[in-house]
């Protein structure tokens, strides 16, 4: 029987290849189940935060990090460094704007860099490199880096934008322009998580019932039927098989079906392969049921629910709550 999950990096071309833009915090968790199968290249303008991230182990058949600002064009910029080392932009912060709510002083800018700027398509170490997986979060710079890099963008299975709904740095795309142009593109909106909800800096905040929502993330799929897809050429079984493991980790199956049912008429899976596809669910678990304990289960689920650039703080006083063996953790 035809099973995803005995799939290896060598039926993938040596595996999937995610790029990870504004990838300051560490290695996106979520992508865990498909590391194995996974290459993972991160860019960031900060050269320190890249070489701490290539010291840590992860399960990614390879991962490395980049010290390079990528942008919509190559040439020079300014780097706003903020408080907050996951605020930094090529874009300068819409302070009027953010200083009317209670996490404004994350966005303060302390100091600037002229740093020199790169498309994805003018980085060598991604020549040749065929990209499955586009995660950006680039602070409002996320279209024009989209668009410097079309060709890139019209061979992506997925891509993850991060983008806001209001200008919070001065000249970003917001995501009424990711969309448009996303959907020009042939992608799909799969996921999008809005629980990035910010209270006013006055006696109420943190009181109220319900806030603004500041920004989001989302997840983009391409459509592979014929009739809409901008994929350019012929879909190598490969990548075919990319697609198909893509879609189950992000538990779009009927999507994922779909195109196994375009990649059987392209003749790049057989009748059987989709028949068994098509004919028991279980051929699309990616690896065999975990048996965690139900506290694991609500604590992963309480976790989705935090904004990912807060990872690395809750990391770090996780280990200070280690070190000091506190009876809370094992």
């Amino acid at each position: 029987m035809f099973q995803l999950s005995a799939i290896v990096p060598n039926d993938l071309d040596g595996g999937i290849n995610l790029i990870d833009i504004g990838a300051s915090g560490g290695i996106p968790a979520y992508w865990k189940p498909l590391s194995h199968l996974t290459n993972f290249i991160g860019f960031d303008p900060n050269e320190q935060e890249c070489l701490r991230l290539n010291s840590l182990q992860s399960n990614f058949l390879s991962h490395r990090f980049l010290p390079h600002a990528i942008a919509g064009e190559i040439g020079q910029a300014l780097l706003y460094k903020t408080k907050s080392p996951y605020c930094w932009s090529l874009l300068p912060p819409n302070l009027e704007w953010l200083r009317r709510f209670s996490f404004s002083d994350l966005f303060e800018v302390e100091e600037t860099e002229a740093v020199a700027t790169n498309t994805l398509a003018s980085i060598p170490a991604l020549q040749g490199m065929d990209i499955d997986a586009v995660k950006l979060d680039t602070q409002g710079l996320e279209l024009p880096i989209l668009k410097a890099s079309e060709e890139i963008v019209k061979r992506c299975i997925l891509i993850e934008t991060e983008t806001g709904f209001t200008d919070n740095y001065l000249g970003e795309t917001t995501f009424d322009q990711i969309a448009q142009y996303m959907r020009s593109m042939g992608f799909g909106l799969f996921d999008i998580n809005t629980n990035h909800r910010v209270p006013r800096k006055n006696a109420y905040s943190g009181l109220s019932r319900n806030e603004e929502i500041l920004w989001c993330e989302a997840i983009w799929l391409r459509d592979f039927s014929s009739r809409v897809s901008k994929a350019t050429g012929a879909i190598p079984r490969a990548k075919a098989l990319k697609a198909l493991c893509i879609h189950a980790h992000h538990g779009c199956l009927s999507s994922g079906l779909e195109a196994a049912t375009e990649f059987r008429a392209r003749g790049v899976l057989s009748d059987q392969e989709y028949h068994d596809l098509s004919g028991d669910v279980s051929a699309w678990k990616l690896r065999g049921p975990e048996r965690a304990k139900a506290g694991s289960r609500i604590l992963r689920s309480l976790i989705h629910l935090i904004p990912r650039r807060y990872y690395p703080s809750i990391t770090e006083s996780l280990e200070v709550l280690r070190s000091i063996r506190h009876p809370f953790l094992p």
